[in-house]
């Protein structure tokens, strides 16, 4: 059995506290996502309601005032004025009473019988008062004058029945409510009208108005008979007839109800970031009426609008959170990566919350530009080094932002895009000056995109200057916390950044420094294999600075024995004093060693599983050989466990591909007259002799993978052992045997 105490690669089990950490911050972020957009809300609102209570109609002012979002609201005054003229279209309805048509009808002919014979019957058979002495002027007449009069009487009373005699007050009433028109629903005879016209009100007959209206009638008469008295055909209607047209005012109120009733409410939309109150001007009932139609929208939300936010953000929540579990399936910080990005989405929220507040409460639009949504997929593609990785948490940050009250058409898209701009301006960075020009070229970016993007929902221009500044104030702070937090995260869990990995490639280490001094072959061997490698990984898409950096700390170990390992000795061999089984633990020995010095430099935890795993359990063939030589002389049996390596394959990729260099370099130096088809065989025999000896089966890589490794380590060696043209100097030393 393989001894186990180097099997670091072996993916580590999360322990029981980080999985009910994640929990928790899952179930944190789904809360304030739910709640930050609610109490937003409700923030804005008391701030309008209270601006309402500052404010009255005619005084200056204070501040300008925005529409912080999209909102309609019914323009009570439009409406009402609407539904006052939609009324007034509704002319009053009017309509014959048989019973007064019949009264009159019977008066009259009452009235002409007792005119023409006095002895039909007396006065008091009218049932009426002659105040105005009629019955008597007439019987004054002669005989030809009365018959004359008697029967212009009847004609004009017909004529008056059928037309219709209006009560004075109901049309001076109606006058005064402004209307100058009727509609008569039916006819004298009480049949249905064939049309509802409507009729001027200036024209009806009243008993006030018979004299007016009836003079071309009446001198119609007087030109056929010139001793007609028009005066007392006026008085007898007067006296005689009543009131046969009836005011239907409860019809006329009914009908114009549902006139009104048929308007609709006049709504006004408000664009996101329209001026709705401008300093120092003076403050008019609509802008009050604005306010308070913003602040009653702040909250408007149903119970199934809430059920509906609520599925959203769990499903959102959970399909980024399972995308980011499979992109680190197979890595042993999957959990520590996965809190810290949820921490940073957490912490996002609540600044959107902040942001959110502080613009309202400053007056200031709340654009798309001032939402923090980048600083969290900048600060995990930093800490994994995996942009893939951020642009799960710019998604997750773009789906919570889209929920806020202030949130446009445009948000989800914005806030997306912007991420990704920022990513992949700082996707190359391995010193953090370099962010410097990054910085530059992200904003310039984002703000056009953010300028586009937001004159597609009608931003007013005026708004364009606040609207790059946010986004150029936005990136400078995000960029700010990453580079504050991003170090002390790297301190704290010791994680290989692509800012750390770099300072271990490329700064002074007192173990290279060391592994220099002491063992100057291995340490040109690490580099060699550092620079093989770098751009194997970078052919396949692996950490390339990882796997630089395993390749220049992979035997480190090699420091407290150098003279034992062949890139270290001269023309002595310290293997042939020794024996086999001795030889084979001193080299077996340097993995361990090099674990130890690696914990002492406080190497990241994925080197130090380079370290481990770089040789795997492979068996160490040279010895091997020569002990079973041996054996075979005294007749003994040797265990191939003693050896071989106690590590476990490479586990990832950038740790086979350190192995896989390691190899390459070592055996490389024993090519004579290198050429390109030479390097291909041995390169080619090398990477499927570990295939064969399942040295690779948990390394994450393909057969694809494999192929792009080989051209880069066999491009990568031509590189190296390139010739160059001899100058004559040279030359003549060379002749001359110097």
């Amino acid at each position: 059995m393989k001894s186990q105490s180097l099997r670091l690669g072996d993916k580590r089990k999360p322990s029981k506290f980080e999985r009910q950490l994640s929990i928790a911050f899952i179930v944190v972020i789904v809360v304030l996502a739910m709640l930050v957009p609610l109490f937003s809300t409700q923030s804005g609102e008391s701030l309008l309601q209270s601006r309402g209570r500052m404010y009255q109609v005619g005084e200056l002012a204070e501040d300008d005032v925005y529409a912080s979002k999209n909102f309609n609201y019914v323009d009570e005054k439009r409406t009402k004025a609407l539904m006052e003229e939609k009324q007034k279209s509704v002319p009053p309805l009017f309509s014959f009473s048989l019973k007064a048509t019949m009264l009159s009808s019977q008066r009259v002919d009452s009235f002409i019988a007792l005119a023409s014979n006095p002895q039909n019957g007396t006065d008091d058979a009218l049932q009426l008062i002659d105040t105005g002495n009629v019955i008597n002027r007439v019987r004054s007449m002669s005989e030809e004058d009365r018959s004359f009069f008697l029967q212009a009487l009847e004609e004009t009373t017909e004529m008056i029945l059928k037309q219709g005699l209006f009560a004075a007050a109901d049309v001076a009433a109606l006058k005064e409510q402004g209307f100058d028109s009727y509609v008569l629903q039916n006819t004298v005879s009480m049949q249905k009208a064939a049309q509802l016209e409507s009729k001027p009100l200036a024209t009806v007959l009243t008993k006030e108005t018979l004299q007016t209206n009836l003079t071309t009638w009446l001198d119609g008469y007087r030109k056929v008979y010139p001793m007609f008295q028009p005066y007392l055909l006026v008085d007898a209607l007067t006296w005689l007839l009543e009131e046969n047209v009836v005011y239907e005012e409860i019809q006329t109120l009914t009908e114009r109800q549902k006139a009104a009733d048929s308007v609709q409410s006049i709504e006004v939309m408000v664009e996101r970031g329209e001026k709705i109150i401008t300093k120092d001007t003076v403050i008019t009932e609509q802008q009050l009426a604005l306010l308070k139609a913003m602040g009653n929208e702040a909250f408007q939300y149903t119970v199934l609008e809430l059920i509906g936010r609520a599925v959203f953000i769990l499903l959102s929540t959970s399909v980024s959170v399972y995308v980011f579990i499979q992109f680190l399936y197979a890595e042993k910080r999957l959990y520590l990566y996965l809190n810290l990005m949820l921490a940073s989405v957490a912490f996002s929220l609540l600044a959107m919350y902040a942001v959110s507040r502080l613009l309202q409460t400053q007056s200031i639009l709340f654009l798309d530009s001032f939402l923090p949504t980048l600083f969290a997929p900048m600060f995990t593609a930093h800490i994994t080094s995996k942009k893939r990785l951020g642009l799960v948490a710019a998604f997750l940050l773009s789906c919570y932002a889209s929920l806020m009250p202030q949130a446009s058409a445009m948000t989800f898209f914005f806030s997306l895009t912007a991420g990704g701009i920022c990513l992949y301006f700082f996707r190359y960075t391995f010193k953090r000056l370099e962010d410097l020009f990054n910085w530059f070229y992200a904003s310039v970016i984002c703000s056009f995109a953010a300028l586009a993007l937001n004159l597609l929902v009608g931003l007013p221009l005026q708004s364009v200057l606040p609207l790059i500044g946010g986004m150029i104030l936005n990136i400078t702070i995000s960029l700010v916390m990453v580079e504050a937090l991003v170090p002390l995260c790297e301190r704290i869990f010791n994680i290989p950044t692509t800012y750390r990995l770099s300072e271990l490639a490329f700064s002074d280490s007192p173990v290279l420094d060391r592994l220099g001094a002491v063992a100057q072959g291995t340490y040109n061997h690490s580099r060699y294999v550092s620079e093989l490698a770098y751009q194997a990984a970078k052919a396949i898409g692996a950490n390339a600075m990882l796997a630089r950096v395993g390749g220049m700390y992979h035997d480190i170990g090699k420091s407290d024995h150098p003279e034992y390992f062949i890139e270290n000795q001269g023309t002595e061999n310290k293997h042939d004093d020794i024996k086999p089984s001795l030889s084979a633990a001193i080299i077996k020995s340097h993995v361990k060693l090099g674990l130890e010095k690696g914990r002492e430099a406080g190497l990241p935890q994925e080197v130090l599983d380079i370290i481990a795993q770089h040789h795997g359990n492979d068996v160490i063939q040279f010895f091997y050989k020569e002990a079973k030589e041996q054996a075979q002389l005294a007749q003994i049996e040797v265990n191939e466990d003693d050896y071989s390596y106690t590590g476990s394959p490479p586990t990832f990729p950038e740790s086979a591909i350190v192995m896989l260099a390691d190899c390459v370099e070592a055996a490389s130096r024993t090519i004579k007259k290198p050429n390109h088809s030479k390097y291909q065989k041995l390169v080619h025999a090398i990477i499927m002799g570990k295939f064969e000896r399942d040295q690779l089966k948990d390394s994450q890589l393909s057969l694809t993978d494999l192929d792009h490794i080989e051209d880069a380590f066999v491009q990568t060696l031509i590189g190296r052992d390139h010739h160059r043209i001899e100058y004559p100097e040279e030359q003549d030393q060379k002749s001359r045997g110097e």
